[in-house]
């Protein structure tokens, strides 16, 4: 029995076209062009783009929907403002705090509300101290954690303060050991942040890392990275490690791996080219991109592959840019929004898309329903667009599938989940569902489910086989 899995929705770019695994294409322009912004996903997809800068901070804020690939006016801002930070919070409001307004300019301590319902702005709570270019953490229990930054006079804070969406209010925490600017700050499994990095008051690369406890309130020192670095990315990786990668002074291209269990760094594969002020994201395969940054033009992006270790170069982007913003889209595909052309140039206002060309497969037996079932698959997602073919037999049961329709196709990390319609050997119509995990390397551990609409279901861990999202 074998299920073939197609469909036509397609994603738009400038006008409804087909993406190119592996590849960026041009999506709907930005309305006004702007670099220092941020870019944040809603619960229902689209994206929202604020503030940032052209020759001057902007209060505009826009809307992207997937399905168009168009880009629509919301409303403004009530303070213009650039390097703040954006976080969306349980409720689906989306909180931008601090930036600032001028520039240099001192670090502003407003923030407001963004209401996806009504397209509205409003303020809340200001931040004890005003700061510009700190980092912002959603906690575990929906309080939002904002460290570090600069204010006025360039000087680096090491103050932190706690956001709590009930009463709108903020509340100081426990101090950073080491005042920073330009640092990463990482949620961890254990809930604890990871603060790396950055530039000190005086303006020197910091190696020194530190670890926020949000039960305690308080921060402590971890291992501290191999090499100084500022301007840099961190991911957090599906096996709870942390990978930072590039960053400043003088682009780097080393990477390092933090592992939260024994606080320790280790050296891990070097990107093909060093960078700073790069865009990161980790891909629904587990694999993490990075894209654009200095030195200027630099368009190249690259992929990091957990498994190996290693670093490959995988399409250039169309338009070489610094300081842009990324989205990860649901359906897999990387938004990158916006930028600089350079250091003094022109912002843009292109935005493109990557598509990833994800594919999982697998083949084995597991527990049917009074024997073992077997199954086989291959399955890919470019542009939105799943195709492939599965079979699943139980003979035992009965069970044959024919005429088959996948109508979803998702993935999340280490796992995936099709669905769709399908025909009883009998020709009874009949939803399905299925999902995989690729736990590890030798199929030892992987799980497949599958479930019908007319009370089937079998599943668990695999008894012989292997299962590959990639």
């Amino acid at each position: 029995m074998v299920l073939l899995l197609s469909f036509s929705a397609g994603l738009a770019s400038m006008q409804p076209c087909a993406a190119t695994p592996f590849e960026w294409e041009y999506t709907g322009n930005l309305k006004t062009a702007r670099f220092h912004h941020t870019s944040t996903l809603l619960p229902d997809g689209r994206v929202l783009v604020v503030g940032g800068k052209d020759r001057s901070a902007l209060a505009s804020a826009e809307l992207y929907d997937p399905a168009t690939g168009t880009w629509s006016d919301t409303g403004s801002l009530n303070t213009a403002r650039d390097s703040h930070t954006a976080t969306l919070l349980p409720n689906g409001m989306v909180l931008v705090a601090g930036g600032r307004e001028t520039i240099p300019g001192i670090g502003l301590a407003s923030a407001e509300l963004y209401d996806p319902a009504t397209g509205t702005w409003s303020p809340t709570g200001s931040l004890n101290t005003g700061r510009v270019f700190h980092t912002a953490t959603l906690l575990p229990n929906g309080m939002v954690l904002v460290a570090g930054g600069r204010e006025s006079g360039g000087i680096s804070l090491a103050s932190a303060e706690l956001y709590d969406p009930a009463t709108g209010t903020w509340s100081p925490t426990g101090s950073l050991d080491t005042a920073r600017v330009f640092n990463t700050e990482t949620l961890l499994r254990n809930g604890k942040v990871l603060v790396t990095g950055g530039q000190d008051s005086r303006g020197f690369e910091l190696a020194s890392a530190e670890l926020y406890d949000p039960t305690a309130g308080t921060w402590t020192a971890t291992g501290s990275l191999n090499t100084a670095r500022y301007d840099q990315t961190a991911t957090l990786l599906p096996n709870g490690m942390v990978l930072v990668a590039g960053g400043n002074p003088d682009e780097i291209a080393s990477a390092e791996l933090y592992d939260p269990a024994t606080g320790t760094w280790s050296l891990t594969g070097s990107l093909d080219a060093g960078r700073s002020d790069d865009v990161d994201t980790l891909l629904p395969n587990g694999m993490v991109l990075v894209a654009d940054g200095n030195p200027f033009p630099l368009a190249s992006a690259e992929l990091y592959d957990p498994a190996t270790g290693t670093w490959s170069l995988t399409g250039s982007l169309n338009a070489a840019r610094k300081d842009h913003a990324v989205t990860l889209l649901p359906n897999g595909m990387v938004l990158v929004t916006g930028g600089a052309r350079g250091y003094g140039k022109a912002p843009l206002a292109s935005a493109e898309l990557y598509d990833p060309g994800i594919v999982v497969s697998g083949r084995g037996s597991i527990d049917g329903q009074g024997d073992q079932a077997t199954f086989e698959f291959h399955a890919t997602q470019s542009d939105d667009r799943p195709t492939g073919s599965i079979s699943f037999s139980d003979p035992a049961a009965g069970i044959s599938i024919t005429q088959t329709k996948v109508r979803t196709l998702t993935f999340n990390g280490n796992s995936a989940d099709l669905g769709g319609t399908a025909r009883l050997g009998d020709a009874t119509r009949v939803t399905f569902s299925a999902s995989v995990t690729d736990n590890s390397s030798d199929g030892s551990t992987d799980t497949f489910f599958i479930t019908l609409s007319n009370g089937y279901s079998a599943g668990g861990t695999l008894i012989t086989g292997d299962i590959r999202i990639y």
